[in-house]
């Protein structure tokens, strides 16, 4: 029987739960990539009440609890050995009061909202004025989630999107650029036709990221990664 609904696409699937990946792992490049980013840039920003808006295995829990008072994870369905705190209704506002999160996170699930801009005006009325939202999004990645996946962002996509549901960008980088981009997608093709090689990964794992430091080209890039907060209501 087909499946009817993005919970039972979800419910019980594999999720990632811990940001140490292999790096002889087929998503060594893009993981290392975000989880540094999420170290060096994203984690120095929470504070708080974090709301895991999307949270799949909450590979990021661990690493941002030392920062924060609480963390909620809300989901439209648990992931295999994940408890929600939240379960979210599609289509429905989240069960918790108007700003009563101080760091929002949405990481890599953007493109499985049909619609984007109701998703961003619930988080921005979660967010208390001086919040902070911390969002990744893919520019270049293959079909997953199957058929819940809608959208692929550009960088000016994704800063039009946020600025027109009322958020101000405080930082956005490229994840990566188009070599790193370029050894992902191959790992992604070899992996899908099964191809079980570590030391092949390793190898391009490797490459790929000494020559995407070596020759940077951001014209092409796996994500977008963001921090923004509420825009300033002007004065009446």
């Amino acid at each position: 029987m087909e499946p009817t609904s993005i919970q039972q696409v979800l419910a019980g699937m594999a999720r990632t739960r811990s940001m140490a990946v292999a790096a002889d792992s087929h998503h060594f490049i893009v993981l290392s990539l975000l989880n540094q980013w999420m170290k060096e840039v994203a984690a120095p920003n929470v504070t708080g009440v974090l709301l895991d808006f999307g949270c799949g295995g909450q590979p990021y829990r661990d690493l941002f609890l030392p920062h924060i008072s609480s963390y909620l994870g809300a989901d439209v369905a648990p992931a295999a050995g994940v408890a929600l705190d939240i379960l979210i209704t599609p289509g429905q506002p989240l069960a918790l009061p108007t700003a009563s999160v101080d760091t929002l996170l949405s990481s890599q699930v953007l493109e499985h909202v049909p619609n984007p801009h109701a998703y961003l005006a619930e988080c921005r009325r979660l967010l208390q004025p001086s919040g902070k939202l911390i969002i990744t999004v893919p520019m270049q990645w293959r079909h997953h989630e199957e058929p819940y996946d809608f959208l692929r962002f550009t960088r000016y996509g994704l800063e039009h999107l946020l600025q027109s549901n009322g958020f101000k960008i405080l930082d956005l980088r490229p994840c990566g650029g188009a070599l790193a981009l370029l050894g992902q997608l191959l790992c992604n093709i070899l992996s899908t036709r099964g191809v079980r090689s570590k030391l092949l990964y390793r190898l391009i794992n490797r490459s790929a990221l000494w020559l995407d430091r070596r020759y940077p080209d951001y014209g092409d890039t796996i994500n977008w990664n963001c921090i923004a907060t509420l825009q300033e209501k002007e004065p009446k």
